[in-house]
């Protein structure tokens, strides 16, 4: 198996387990039609789409494609030589671990989005608490990682290499 057999599995692998995250956090949003929020069923299943759609949809991506995004990563193969080069596997695994962190952030904002607005709707006057706060900023760090590691992953590995020598 190639660098890039291995990348594509390494890619579908991130797919499936994206998959099984948004699946799992399906039954969160369900507490939303009951205490007091007032969401009703198409507000609540509303929510959870636009929540762990981007993250079903990603996941969706990868596991049936993951031969287009292994072929924008890994180079074309070079002939067989006596050392290993696992450069190709680890722009792989630097970009799709952008790709989680991409994810995972627009899930996140979108949790935050719902509950600044349950916020606002029991009491409008009241302040967003601390800790609702640094969740917001700690979701935007995350998304701009995400987004270095996934458009960087090239200048990343050669400076990580750099730093092996």
């Amino acid at each position: 198996m190639d660098m890039r057999g291995i990348g594509t599995l390494i890619i579908k692998i991130t797919g499936l387990v994206m998959l099984v995250l948004a699946v799992v956090q399906i039954p969160a949003y369900f507490p939303l039609m009951s205490r007091g929020y007032d969401f009703s069923l198409a507000s609540t299943l509303g929510t959870a789409a636009l929540g762990l759609g981007p993250l079903a949809l990603a996941g969706l991506l990868l596991w049936f494609f993951p031969a287009t995004v292994t072929n924008r990563i890994v180079a074309e193969a070079a002939p067989a030589s006596p050392t290993v080069d696992f450069r190709p596997l680890e722009l792989v695994a630097i970009t799709v671990l952008g790709i989680y962190l991409v994810a995972s952030a627009v899930v996140g904002g979108v949790r935050d989005m719902v509950i600044v607005i349950v916020m606002s709707r029991r009491d409008s006057a009241a302040l967003i608490p601390a800790s609702i706060v640094g969740h917001i900023a700690a979701t935007i760090a995350e998304l701009a990682i995400g987004i270095t590691l996934c458009i960087g992953a090239r200048g990343i590995s050669t400076l990580v290499e750099r730093l092996r020598r």
